[in-house]
């Protein structure tokens, strides 16, 4: 869901944008059909949601929710962390965010003609409707995750979720990620140094 915590991680690791965009709707075994570059994004963003998921930030921040939100607390959390980012942007990356998402955009809808029909992706709507810029303000933010929930098999207003934090828990979920992105990144390029390593003769 955080849609761009993942592009930005693949352009800080020159990997594939559209690849680490799939990762959220291509399963199963890699390699795929869909070619080496889009399998790596897959194989990067998996490894950033394990990470992520199991990160103690992470597991705080989604604890500082109560039930029933703290079920859909993985969501929240992603959803806010793109916020976040979006917020502090000049603090993980150089180019301006509304020039970084021209530049993402354009890489995925050149990418679009490539992918197979039938996938279930939102990526040409995304880039085209340009979603990622409205997670920088909370209205934004709170109707992009009502359209989340409204897509959920017991449809509900899961941007209301936002209004149970008071000040001090949003501060500390802030100061959270400002912790773990730099974290999050450094383990971003070390996984991919990694895999491309050339094997031992």
């Amino acid at each position: 869901m955080n849609y761009l915590a993942h592009l930005h991680l693949a352009a800080h690791t020159q990997s594939s944008l559209t690849g680490n965009l799939l990762g959220d709707f291509v399963k199963g075994p890699l390699p795929s059909a869909l070619g080496p570059a889009f399998d790596e994004g897959i194989w990067l963003h998996r490894k950033i949601d394990a990470f992520t998921d199991a990160h103690p930030e992470h597991r705080a921040a989604v604890a500082r929710f109560e039930q029933p939100w703290r079920r859909f607390g993985g969501i929240l959390v992603d959803m806010l962390y793109d916020h976040w980012l979006s917020l502090h942007w000049q603090q993980f990356a150089e180019p301006s965010l509304p020039h970084f998402l021209r530049e993402s955009y354009g890489r995925l809808l050149a990418d679009d003609a490539s992918l197979p029909e039938g996938l279930p992706l939102p990526l040409k709507r995304m880039a085209e409707q340009d979603w990622i810029a409205s997670y920088r303000s909370r209205e934004g933010l709170t109707r992009a995750l009502n359209g989340i929930g409204h897509r959920l098999r017991r449809p509900l207003p899961l941007g209301e979720a936002l209004a149970t934090l008071d000040a001090p828990a949003w501060q500390a979920s802030e100061r959270g990620f400002l912790r773990f992105y730099p974290e999050l990144m450094a383990f971003s390029e070390r996984q991919l140094a990694e895999r491309r390593q050339p094997p031992a003769p």
